[in-house]
């Protein structure tokens, strides 16, 4: 069952994404950016287009992003 509280990502909204620079590696990094467009990856699956705060621009799944704040 869904999560009532689930909203799925959209353009605008402020987002976070944790990432690990290496397996090695038992710290992980925190990017905070704003979704530029939405983009179907698969059946299931939708990417998102990110601008993070240092101004670089990456695609990721929305899966492993959480909602900071609705844009």
């Amino acid at each position: 069952m869904r999560d009532p509280d689930f909203r799925p990502v959209a353009i605008g909204d402020l987002v976070k994404w944790y990432s690990v620079e290496s397996d090695k590696h038992e710290e992980f990094d925190v990017d905070i950016g704003i979704v530029l467009s939405l983009s179907r990856s698969g059946a299931n699956s939708l990417d998102a287009q990110i601008l993070f705060d240092d101004n670089t621009i990456d695609w990721l799944p929305t899966k492993t992003l959480e909602i900071i704040s609705k844009g």
